[in-house]
């Protein structure tokens, strides 16, 4: 990944800060986009960005709210003036409110939508008419959710847009494909991020139901996603594509 160009967004926490990171180690320039607000440590991308530096990586924060595509256009253009060009997306951000499907309102509803679908979509869209305008070989790589597949209780909004990704993901491989540019889904199981860290340290016996039913007998790691995100990235892998890779530690295979 030396000399690559990267960005991930919800880069500034859990599996998004841990694929920053590795790929920084692997060489690549890295975007680092978060959005402050009610969940998110003000700054926390340049936290990241200096975690990076300070090992010796190249990296640069670019903090916006990707719902809205005027700014992902502006995050692109970002990554354009500092590096260049762009050769890998890791479409990363993501929110779930846990919230009871008789109780999910419009607003609630939409916002999930924007940033989970919506801005995964717009963001694959311009990362591949930059990569086909550069003529790039370039990846782009969503995080989805074993969700998607399986369904959760207070996740009916959060389970839908994931669904769409994968679907958004294959289409995308499909169109993009001629230019060789891969598309790609990684499909994490249950992982302590800032997503769910609360519910599940507030609650044990879920907590201890999760990891029961993991063969592996421990929850994945944010840093073992990240280095599936790393796979699918690899020059390597260019023969992948359209291709969802479930990351749980065999949890969502076990019915015991």
């Amino acid at each position: 990944m030396k000399n690559k160009v990267v960005i991930v967004t919800g880069g500034s926490r859990g599996i998004g800060k841990a694929t920053c990171i590795k790929f920084a180690k692997m060489g690549a320039y890295v975007v680092v986009n978060g959005f402050d607000n009610e969940r998110h440590i003000k700054g926390s991308s340049d936290l990241v960005v200096k975690e990076i530096t300070d090992f010796g990586g190249k990296a640069i924060s670019y903090d916006c709210d990707i719902s809205q595509k005027q700014n992902i256009i502006s995050l692109f253009d970002k990554t354009e003036e500092n590096f260049g060009n762009v050769d890998v997306l890791v479409a990363n951000a993501g929110i779930c409110p846990f919230e009871n499907f008789l109780n999910i309102n419009e607003d609630m509803f939409n916002k999930v939508v924007d940033v989970n679908q919506k801005g995964a979509f717009f963001c694959a869209q311009e990362a591949a008419k930059r990569m086909i305008l550069n003529k790039i070989k370039g990846r782009i790589i969503f995080t989805s959710s074993v969700s998607s597949i399986f369904g959760g209780d207070l996740q009916s909004h959060y389970c839908a847009t994931k669904g769409a990704v994968n679907q958004m993901m294959k289409s995308i491989a499909i169109s993009v494909g001629k230019h060789e540019i891969t598309s790609n889904a990684v499909l994490p199981g249950t992982v302590l991020t800032d997503i769910n860290k609360k519910e599940l340290k507030a609650n044990p016996d879920l907590l201890n139901y999760f990891i029961k039913r993991t063969p592996i007998k421990r929850l994945v790691t944010t840093e073992e996603v990240a280095e599936a995100i790393l796979f699918f990235a690899n020059p390597k892998s260019s023969g992948i594509s359209g291709a969802s890779l479930i990351v749980d530690g065999g949890m969502s295979i076990n019915l015991q």
